[in-house]
Order: structure tokens, then sequence, then C-alpha cells
């Protein structure tokens, strides 16, 4: 019987009454009932993490759930790896516990010395002192008798299925099922007894935690944690040899192995069995005379596969792997045993090997900034020239067997010697096809392949996956887009088209459409991004990381962008979570071939996959006769497009506002210019949108076979436009008039996929006007004109538009088609060819910089880390957060300088007003005055001033409320001249003009690789560089202001140069409020259905987060503050505000 009046946890007392009372229940527990035990355990470890977010001042979500949580403190904090995944495996137990009927002392005893670990955590933080704590005391496991009984008794069950003499094996079953049985009952009957002893104390320990549980909880500090502190409570967490392999046996758990250090071990007498997956611990071994252990031997029924390294004091991973392969050179064969070779072992030198997987591990999970020191490190020791390499978990059993059973040759030589079907008969899909077989053959792991718009990816992936799949070089391929559209898309494709004697792929093979199954039987899996990242990081029982062998990535320049290295500097005071893409992280989980689908390679793209194993651009497919050229653009100049707008102050005007159809009036305090580019995105010229469509009703046939995609600025716009062809139309053709041949086709259209479908394959609409929705992914070969009334000054989004018109129609004698250009694009998109591409940057916020420069002993640390710099000047990484600060506050208060005079901005005025109010010095002064302060003066400064700084600042961001709606503009118009536009040449092929980039500019210059791994702290000489450099090529200043469209005039030259390699490389551009506010909201409000209020908050949300387009949560809390903050809009939207800020964001941009 249990002793309840003393605890290992009493030490816990004074620190927090209820988590010491949680874990005396849990301990009480034990014996009687483990359910209970894992349950307490969980709310220990939840309570913790929540008054660890307090003392933080991280506001967690009321809806968030603890998963949620740990994720939060993971990223926000610096925790050992250690202490997070000991957090995740009480909660993981703790759900067990709940839900489970099965008694599991196992599991039980796990979670009350994993809490004693991160009790002692908590005493050495609260506390800030080291204290020697004794040994945990762990009570007998009083199933451990009984789980060595259920062991056996699988074992006997398996040798049933083999046994000659059945009957004997069956009287053993017999016997052991009454051993078994006999011990159940002994264990019930001592929790019952005991449980009625100790009935009255436990009861009183429940009603002790209830009470507690009612009390508010007392703060671990007063004031926010120092990082020192967390640093000494780190310091002190050090898991034990027993609770590291606890730790790792849950990951071979995980991927299928039967695990479990105190049952399944050599010394116990088990031994491999057929049909069991078992990995045996302390397994011995024999070379060269000396004995050893390895920690794990894993059988796939009576084959070892693999050699376990599973030491706690294995700092550098990756090197114990060699311990591993002396274990495997060491491993002795029982008669019972199958070999997993065929003949000799595996040689190498003067090694042999038996085993041929190992691995080595420390129960650390994956991390991408400490390598060597984490993850689940592997290596295949059949070919001497394989390598190790890091993973994220375990393979499962039915992995390594397919990796041992596949013959990889003889699947090479197949792909090599068999001819490819006639469903690929353009000789350039044969060419693609086999560069990627062979680069596949040579072992690359990566493959990228380059191929126009229209020239048939997804063909050409079909092509390649039913010979992957045949040759059995793969079994199990994802097909990964980022959008659904593209996923039904290419899903169709399978379904459809006839590929061998008269079958289609999904005839063939079993596709799965969308979503993620975890069947093995099927074949394709066509999944997007974000239903991965749900199956893989949001859940207790992610797929093995060996589920696909393959994985075709559609679109691959799109999502896959390459993640920002962390720096020493930054490794030292952030969490590696900032600097994680979500996109690189799904790829990289699992143990996969990759192979990249794209049109347009941007720089981050090669640098991922590699150069193209093959290209095949525009230029080459147009003169194979695969796709149709277009003719030189028509130009429409209009007297308002030469001359732009301009309205002087003092001018009362109309401004639309955000409610549909509303105007307000006010007085423009300001001269106000507006170039054909901020035409129906900063000013609204009615007349102008006029006079185009009438050109437009001159030039296109409506009711002919040729159709028209016309792209707008915004919905609004859209909606101008298709009534006034309606108009002009009718007048034309009278009662001829079809009202649906012309249509808005974008994300607020009614049903907008039966229109897309009509537009496909219906005569009507025959003109589509569209902001986004068709730029990418709709294949329509009837197009023959594109109408640009939009600005974009990207040439990626470019290349997709112009996509849309280059496929080849013989149906109606299409030869070419014609761009009718409104807005002089091709102008803009000149001289943006050969730059390179900007790293996306993490999002570190204002409040988080603060924190950093406040911060006096993380300062310390960062002056101590020199940072390399291209000029003479010594830099620290403090030196880098103090420029970080700066620059944002710059561009804060520069973006307010630069609208300050808008007439709808008296509340920004009033904002910047109480800057020179507070501080003394004018707004666009102010940050000159904190650099000045250097980083010393300023972290004082900042401790006493914070708060009122980030109120003023974020009074300025919720006051650029109005900024970019637009002024309404009653000015004439008239047309001046159709011209056709020999001046701007055709724009070279994109890809074409990427290899040039590569082999000159990043090769030769290293101040233009600077920019793309570091743009926001490039120094002054490293910009006189760029400048001499681009200035050199033709770039300069004024061409780039063209480029431009006019209206970035106002800017510095830096920004134009970076501007520029963002819009050229990673597809960016910029967009009105009103474009990424429709894009955000537009997918929130398809994610569930929403109440009407909740509609009108979203938008206000919306709104601000298309405003402001950087937002954190403080922003959030001081713009509702007077609606009740951040937890009030949680509570009226009943969802995770964070969550949703993320998607509206993710929508934002999604055009891009």
């Amino acid at each position: 019987m249990m002793n309840l009046t003393e605890s290992q946890f009493d030490f816990l007392k004074d620190v927090d009454p209820l988590m010491h009372a949680l874990l005396v229940s849990a301990e009480a527990a034990y014996y009687t009932a483990p359910a209970h035990t894992l349950v307490q355990t969980r709310k220990f470890a939840e309570a913790l993490v929540n008054k660890v977010a307090q003392a933080n001042q991280l506001e967690v979500p009321e809806q968030a759930d603890f998963l949620s949580r740990i994720r939060l403190l993971e990223n926000r904090l610096k925790l050992k790896a250690d202490f997070v995944s000991v957090l995740h495996t009480l909660r993981i137990n703790g759900n067990k516990g709940a839900h489970d009927t099965e008694t599991n002392h196992t599991d039980a005893l796990t979670s009350l010395r994993l809490s004693y670990k991160v009790a002692q955590w908590l005493y050495t933080l609260t506390k800030k002192e080291i204290k020697a704590f004794p040994e945990f005391q762990a009570p007998v496991d009083p199933t451990l008798e009984a789980r060595r009984m259920r062991f056996e008794l699988m074992e006997l069950q398996q040798q049933l299925r083999t046994a000659k003499d059945k009957h004997a094996v069956n009287q053993d079953i017999q016997h052991k099922n009454a051993e078994l049985e006999a011990e159940n009952l002994k264990l019930k009957q001592q929790q019952e007894t005991e449980a009625q002893a100790l009935k009255a104390q436990l009861a009183a320990l429940a009603a002790k935690v209830k009470e507690l549980e009612q009390q508010q909880s007392q703060p671990i500090s007063e004031t926010v944690l120092e990082e020192a502190q967390l640093d000494v409570a780190n310091e002190s967490f050090e898991l034990s040899e027993a609770e590291t392999r606890e730790l790792i046996d849950r990951q071979l758990q995980l991927a299928g192995w039967e695990a479990d250090t105190q049952v399944i071990t050599y010394s116990n007498g088990v031994r491999p069995q057929k049909g069991l997956n078992l990995a045996i611990a302390e397994y011995p071994t024999l070379l060269d005379g000396e004995d050893g252990f390895a920690d794990y031997v894993l059988f796939h029924g009576l084959i070892p596969v693999a050699v376990v390294e599973a030491k706690k004091r294995n700092k550098t991973v990756s090197h114990y792997i060699r311990q591993a392969e002396r274990y495997s050179q060491g491993f002795q064969f029982d008669a019972d045993m199958q070999k997993p070779y065929d003949g000799a072992p595996w040689s190498s030198e003067k090694k042999s090997f038996h085993i041929p997987f190992l691995y080595s591990c420390n129960g650390k999970k994956y991390s991408n900034r400490l390598i060597d020191e984490s993850g689940i490190w592997f290596r295949d020791v059949r070919h001497p020239s394989n390598i190790s390499k890091p993973l994220h978990g375990f393979h499962s059993p039915e992995g390594l067997k397919h990796k041992l059973e596949q013959n990889i040759v003889v699947a090479d030589e197949y792909l090599e010697e068999t001819d490819i079907l006639p469903f690929n008969d353009r000789p350039y899909q044969r060419e693609g096809i086999k560069a990627v077989e062979r680069a596949i053959a040579q072992c690359r792991e990566r493959t990228l392949l380059a191929m126009a718009t229209g020239t048939g990816k997804t063909r050409l992936a079909t092509g390649l996956m039913y010979r992957l799949l045949k040759s059995k070089r793969f079994q199990r391929v994802l097909f990964l887009v980022d959008r659904s559209s593209l996923g039904t898309q290419a899903f169709k494709a399978f379904e459809s088209e006839v590929i061998e004697q008269g079958h289609t792929l999904a005839q063939i093979y079993t596709i799965a459409d969308l979503g993620v199954e975890s069947d093995s039987n099927i074949h394709v899996q066509v999944a997007t991004v974000q239903s991965l990242v749900y199956r893989l990081f949001n859940t207790d029982s992610p797929l093995p990381i060996d589920f696909f062998d393959c994985i075709i990535i559609d679109e691959a320049h799109r999502g896959y962008t390459l993640d920002k290295e962390m720096t020493e500097g930054e490794e030292t005071i952030r969490d590696e979570a900032q600097y994680l893409s979500t996109y690189k992280r799904v790829l990289e989980y699992f143990d996969a071939t990759l192979i990249g689908l794209t049109a347009t390679p941007a720089l981050h793209t090669t640098e991922i996959f590699g150069k193209p194993v093959f290209t095949y651009s525009f230029t080459r497919a147009v003169e194979e006769g695969y796709l149709v050229n277009y003719d030189k653009p028509i130009r429409y100049i209009t007297k308002l497009s030469q001359a732009g707008i301009q309205i002087p102050e003092g001018t009362s005007v109309n401004v639309m506002t955000n409610a549909p159809g509303q105007k307000s009036t006010a007085l423009l305090q300001d001269d106000m210019a507006f170039d054909v580019a901020d035409f129906n995105r900063r000013v609204i010229a009615p007349d102008f949108n006029k006079v185009i469509c009438q050109a437009l009703v001159e030039d296109l046939n409506p009711l002919g076979d040729e159709k028209t995609m016309i792209f707008c600025v915004t919905d609004r716009h859209a909606d101008q436009v298709v009534l006034l062809l309606n108009q002009m139309f009718r007048e034309k053709y009278g009662k001829e008039w079809n009202a649906d041949a012309v249509a808005k086709i974008t994300g607020n259209s009614d049903k907008p996929d039966d229109l897309i479908e009509s537009y496909k394959k219906n005569k009507f609409p025959n003109i589509a006007v569209t902001v986004d929705l068709l730029t990418t992914g709709i294949d329509v070969p009837k197009i023959g004109n594109l109408v640009f009334m939009r600005k974009v000054r990207s040439r990626v989004l470019f290349e997709q538009m112009l996509g849309r018109a280059t496929r080849l129609c013989p149906d109606i004698g299409k030869t070419e088609f014609r761009i009718y250009d409104a807005v002089d694009i091709f102008a803009t998109l000149q001289a943006v060819n050969t730059m390179q591409p900007i790293v996306v940057r993490p999002n570190i916020s204002i409040d988080q910089l603060i924190r950093e420069l406040s911060d006096p002993e993380l300062m310390k640390k960062a002056k101590a880390i020199d940072v390399p710099c291209i000029d003479e000047v010594k830099r620290t990484q403090a030196d880098i957060v103090l420029d970080e600060f700066i620059q944002k506050i710059t561009r804060i208060l520069g973006k307010a300088e630069k609208f300050k005079h808008h007439p709808d901005q008296v509340k920004l005025r009033e904002a910047l007003g109480k800057i020179k109010e507070n501080f003394k010095v004018e707004s666009n002064q102010l940050p000159q005055m904190l650099r000045a302060k250097g980083v010393n003066d300023l972290g004082t400064w900042l401790k006493q001033n914070s708060a009122i700084l980030e109120a003023r600042l974020s009074e300025v961001r919720s006051s650029l409320g109005s900024l970019d709606l637009p002024i309404i503009s009653n000015e004439q118009d008239e047309f001046v001249e159709r011209k056709i536009d020999t001046a701007h040449q055709k724009p070279e092929d994109y890809l074409q003009h990427f290899d040039n980039f590569v082999k000159t500019a990043v090769n030769d210059n290293a101040a233009i690789k600077a920019v793309v791994t570091r743009p926001s702290d490039l120094t002054r000489e490293q910009l006189r560089e760029l400048e001499n450099l681009l200035t050199s090529k033709g770039f300069t200043p004024s061409k780039l202001t063209q480029a431009l469209g006019g209206n970035e005039s106002n800017q510095t030259y830096a920004s134009q140069i970076i501007s520029m390699i963002r819009r050229s490389t990673l597809g960016e551009e910029i967009s009105s409020v009103e474009e990424r506010y429709q894009r955000g909201l537009n997918k929130i409000l398809q994610q569930r259905a929403w109440t009407e209020d909740q509609k009108q908050w979203l938008a206000r949300l919306t709104l601000f987060i298309a405003k402001e387009v950087v937002v954190d949560k403080n922003m959030i809390h001081h713009q509702f503050a007077k609606d009740g903050g951040v937890k009030r809009l949680s509570k009226l939207l009943d969802s995770d505000v964070e969550k949703l800020v993320d998607d509206i964001h993710d929508g934002l941009w999604q055009a891009s």
C-alpha cells in the first residue's frame, strides 16, 4: 500500500499548490487507477504551459488546444528539444488515460517519471536556484509480469502458424492464457483492496485539486521572465538513459515496431518471431573477438533489417552511425533466422555488413538548426556510395522490407531499355521523361523539370508516374499541389486520359483524390500542402516517413521557397520555427525522391532542386509548332494614360469607402498625381474605362468562336468593365446581343466553378473578365485575345497570364493570339529579366525586437557574436537586431509620412502629432533619434518608454485605414491612338534569361549574392555596389522608375532594386488594399458557415490585415481594444484569432 503522507513532489508545494496537488493525486492513484495518473500528469503539464506563457506575456487564445499551446511556447521561447518532447509525451499519454479503457501502468510510470523532471525544471525556473534533487523512486510496475506474459502469448500465437505439432502449441497457449487471466485477476483484486483502503485519502486529494482549480494561480514572476532564468532551468533539465530510451521506444512504436526496453530484450529471452516486427533491445554482437551490445536490432519476422544506436549522450548523432556499423559487422545469426542477403554479405573495403540499415539517435526531434545533434540519422550500407542522412522518424517495418526486396538495378534497366508509350507522343515529353529517369538512376534525390506553360507538364507527369510504378522503381507517388483546384484538375486528367490499351492511369493504378489517405494500397495520392500539414504535424499519429517514396511537386516555383538560414547570432537569441517554410517541412518530412515541375524556375527553385535536368522553353515550343506565338502588342493610348491625373491641393473630391457603393467627400490637403498604373487602384477613372471598353468593342467579336480574357485590377473594376461592355455591345448588335457573352469570373462570382466550365466548353461566355482567379491553372485553347487593364510587375505572374492563350486550337484555325495593352505593361517588364530573388525573411515582430533590445543578458550574448560583412565596419548580432528594429519603425513612419496629407487621414495626422508630443521630435525623425542612442542606451530607454512607443506606433498603423481607398476622378478622357507596339520587342524567353542570370550575376558578383541572402541588412557600401552594377547594365534609377509604372518615384533607389527583384523572381506583386482585402475575405468566408455578425467582424479584421500586411497580436489587440481586444474577438468569432490571421494572410497573397 502506498504512503500518502509524503510525496516525491512535495518540493513543489510552495511553488504552485495546484500543480503540487495534481502530481500528488497522480502519484497516489498509480496502483489503483493508472488512467487517472495519466490524466492528472497531463493537467499538470497543461497548467505549467499556461503559467509559463502567462509569465512571458504570451497571449494564448481561449480556444487553443494543448498542442497549440505547447507549440506557442516552442516557437516563442528558448526551450530544450528534450523538454518539448517530454511535454508532448505527457499530453499524448494523458489523452490515452482520458479515452482508453485498458489500464496502462507503463505509460503512467513514464508520465510520473517525466513529470518529476519537469517539476524540477519549474522549481529551478521559479526559485532561480539550483537544487540537488534525489533520484525518482519509481514504484514497482504491477503489470510487468502480465506484460511479459502477453508478449510470450503473442510469440506462441505466431509459432502456431508454422508449428508441426499444433496440439502442443495450443496447449501452451491455453496454459499461458490461464496464467495471464490469473495474473490480471490478482492485479484487479489488489487494486480494489488498495482503492478501498485509500478511498478517503484519494477523495480528499481530489477535493483539494478541485478547490485549487477554482482559485487564481499565482504567477511564476511578477515581471516578465528573463532569458537568464530560462537558461538556468534549461541547463538543469537532463533526461536519464532510461528516460531517453522511453522516448526512443515511442518513436519506434510510432513507426510500427514492437518496442519495450523493459520487456523486449535479449536478456529476457526474446528472440525474433515470424510475423512479428520486434525491436529487441541490448542485442549481443561479436567483432574481432570483442563483445558488444546493439541498443536495438530491428527484426522483420526472422530477418534482421536494422541496427539502432541509441544513446542519451550521443551529442553528435551523425557520428555514431559508425558504432552501428560495427554492430552490423559483428551480428551473429542464429539457426532459425533468415539472412537479409543472398550469398555473401555487403562489403566495403575490409568491412562486411550483415544488417543493411543503420540508425543513430538520441531521442531529440529533428532540427535543421542542430542537424548533427538531433533527428534520426540513417544509412543504407548495401552500397559504399550511400551516405548517412537525417530523418524525421524511423522507417516502418513494411518500408524497410520494401527497400530490402526492391531491385533498383533491374528497375533502372527497365526504364532505360523500355520505350515510352505513344501516350507521350511529343518528342520533347519523351526527352523530359528520359532525363528524369536517368537522373534518378544516378541517385539524384531531387530533380527539376522546366517546361513552358501549355506544353503538357501534367501529361508528362502522368506518363512518368506510369513508368515509375510499372518498373517498380517506386511503390507510392505523391502528386503535390498548392491549390485544391490544381489537384482536382490533375485528378480529372488521371481519370480521363487513356494511357495504355484503353485504360487510364486511374484504372491501372489506385489513385486517391485530394485529402490524405493512409491506405497502403494506394499507388498515387493527389494532395495539397495544406492537407499534409495537418496529417503530419497536427496529429499524434502522423504518416510514416516512407509512406511516399516519390513526390512530384506541381508548380514547384510557387510554394517551395528557400528558407532563410539562421546566422550564429540568430541561433543564440531566436527560435528556429520563425525561419521555417511549411512547404519545406512537408517535403523534407518524407524519405522520398523529389521531382519538381515548373515553367518559371526562380533562383530559389534551383538552389533547392538543382539545375533543371531538362528545359523546354516557350521559344522552342513555338518553333516546333506546339504553342502559338503572339503578335506585336496592340497598345491603347488615351489622353489620361499619357498625361496621368493631377488633382491640386484644396480640391473637394469623392472618396470610395469600404462600404460597397458608398462614397464620402474630402478636401485635398496636398497635390496628388496618378499614373495609369494607379487607375482603378488608387484612383477610379470611369472615363478611362469607358474609352478602353469602346476600343475593345471595335476590335473584338464576342459572338464568334475565338474567346477573350480581360485582366482587371479589382473585383469592383471587373464589375464596371462587364457593365460597360454589355451596354456598348448591346448598342452595337441590338437584338442579336446575348448578355451571357460577357461574364465576370472571380472568386466573388456566383458559382465561379460553373462559370469556368461554361467558359471552357460552351459558346458563352465568350469574354471572361477576371482579376486573379484565371491567371493560372485554366486551359481554354480557344482564347485568342488577352486584354491587360491591370499592370502587373511580376514576370512570373505575367508569363502565367500569357500562358492562358498559348495553346493550339486547330478547331478555330488559331495560329497566334493578340495582346491588347491599355496600361503599357511591356514597358514595366522590359527591364526586369535578370534580377535575382530575395529569400523570404522571417516575421520578427517589433514586440520581439523590443524584448530582445531590453534584455541586457541577451544583448551581452549578441554583442559577443561578430557578423560577417562585406564592408570593413565591425558588426555584431546586437547591431543586426538594432538595424531590424529601426528598419521596421522607419517603414511604418515612412508609410505614414507618404500618406499623411491624404484627405482621409485626419486620425493619422493626430497620431503623428502625439509622437512629437511624447518624444519631442518630428515623427519622421524618430528612427534617427532611436538609432543615435546605440544598443546600450536604447535598451535602457525602451525599458521606460516601450509601452508608450508601441501604443503610438499601433495608433499610426491603425490610422492608416484608408490610405489606399481610391479617389474618384471625373476628369474626361478620350482615345488618342491604337498603336501596334513595335518599340517593345516580345519578352525574351524567361527560361533563357534565367540561365544567363545564373551563369553571370550569381557567380560573378558577391554584392548581388548578398542582396539575395540578407536584403534587410544591406550596408550603404553594398547598395553602392548594386547601383553601380545595375547602372552598368542599363538599369538606371529613371528606367527602374518607368518599369515600376512611374508611381514609385518617391521610393529610394534601394527600395526600387529590392522591389524589382521580388517581383521578377519570387512572383511578388504590389497589390492594393482592396485586392488583398477581397482575396483574404474570400478565403476566410469559404472556411465554414459564419453568422452575418461574424462576417462583419471578419471584414473589419481582414481590412486591417490587408492595410497593414504584417500584423502581430498586439496590433490586433490595440486595433480592437475598444471592442474588448483579442479575447473578445476570439469569443465573437468562436475561433482562434491567431489562426484566422494566418489563414487570412495566406489568402492575401494567394494570387502571387
